[in-house]
C-alpha cells in the first residue's frame, strides 16, 4: 500500500479546501529528504552526506575531549552538501540536531552560542548532533564520516556533484595571529584589536567565504548601523600590506561583498 505524503503549507491548505485525497508519493520521488523503496523508506544522499559530517564532527570532538559544540557545522558548510530550508527544519524537528546562532566574538577563548526556537534558522545558525542522531547518522552512513578528502561525491550548494573547489582564491582570516591572507600571502594585519574589523572577517572564515554576508555587528543603542557597517568597510580597505582583497557593501547599508581587489586574472599574476 502506498505511502501518503501530505504537503506542507498552501498546498496543503488549498487540496483540503477542494476536497482533494491526501497527496500520494510515487515510488521514487524525494519528499522531507526520503526516497521510497518498497515498505522502507531510505534518506536521500544529501541528508546522508550531512549526517557524515556531523558524525565526523561530534567524533572530533570527542576524540579533542572537548565541547561538541566546539565542533558545530554551520549552515553554509551543510548547504554546500545540498540541503535547504525543509532540511534543516526536517533535522531539528526530528530531534536529530540541535541549533543554535553563533555569536562568537574576537578574542573569546571558545564558540559562543544563543539557544533559538526550532522555527528559526539564519545564516549564522550551527547544528549538532543529538543522542539520537548520533545513533541515526551511524546507522544510515555505516559509521563512515565526511572528509575534505572525499571530494569525488561532493555536491555544491547548487546539487551539483562537483570534485573541485568552485573558487580557487579565498582569503583566510587567522583569529590567532590576527592576520588576513589570500593564497598564502600576508593581505592585512592587526597589531591591535579591532572588533568591528575581525568580527566581520571571522563571520566570513565561519560561512566560508561566500560573495556576501549580513551585516554581522551586533546592535548598539544611538548607533547608525547602516553608517557603522560602512566605516568598518572603510577601515578593512585601508593600510593593506598586500592590497589583494577589497570589501564594499551591497548597496543596502545591510551586508558586506569581498571581491579580489584587481580582478581574478591581475590577482593571480600578483600571487604568482
Amino acid at each position: 500500500m502506498a505511502s501518503h505524503w501530505v504537503p506542507a503549507g498552501n498546498q496543503r491548505d488549498a487540496e483540503a479546501s477542494a476536497g482533494k485525497p491526501p497527496y500520494v508519493l510515487k515510488p521514487g520521488q524525494i519528499m522531507s529528504g526520503y526516497v521510497e523503496n518498497g515498505k522502507h523508506a531510505k534518506l536521500c544522499r544529501k541528508l546522508q552526506a550531512a549526517f557524515a559530517l556531523l558524525l565526523e564532527a561530534f567524533e572530533y570532538a570527542d576524540d579533542a575531549n572537548c565541547d561538541v559544540w566546539e565542533f558545530a557545522i554551520g549552515t553554509r558548510s551543510l548547504q554546500k552538501l545540498g540541503l535547504s530550508e525543509i532540511d534543516f527544519r526536517w533535522l531539528v524537528r526530528t530531534g536529530y540536531v540541535e541549533h543554535a546562532r553563533e555569536i562568537t566574538l574576537s578574542g573569546d577563548n571558545k564558540r559562543q552560542f544563543r539557544p533559538e526556537g526550532k522555527s528559526v534558522i539564519c545564516k549564522r545558525t550551527c547544528f549538532v548532533l543529538t543522542k539520537d542522531g548520533i545513533s541515526k547518522a551511524r546507522l544510515v552512513t555505516g559509521g563512515q564520516t565526511l572528509t575534505a578528502a572525499d571530494d569525488t561525491d561532493s555536491i555544491e550548494g547548487n546539487g551539483k556533484a562537483n570534485g573541485k573547489a568552485v573558487q580557487e582564491l579565498v582569503p583566510h582570516w587567522d583569529e590567532e595571529s590576527h592576520e588576513l591572507r589570500l593564497d598564502g600571502k600576508t593581505v592585512k594585519r592587526y597589531k591591535w584589536q579591532a572588533v568591528n574589523q575581525q568580527l566581520v572577517l571571522s563571520s566570513f572564515q565561519e560561512e566560508g567565504w561566500p560573495a556576501r554576508i549580513d551585516d554581522p555587528l551586533p546592535p548598539q543603542p544611538e548607533q547608525d548601523s547602516k553608517r557603522r557597517l560602512s566605516d568598518t568597510i572603510k577601515c578593512l580597505n585601508r593600510k593593506q600590506q598586500n592590497p589583494l582583497v577589497r570589501f564594499r557593501g551591497d548597496g543596502t547599508g545591510e551586508g558586506v561583498i569581498w571581491e579580489l581587489a584587481n580582478g581574478d586574472a591581475e590577482a593571480k599574476s600578483q600571487l604568482a
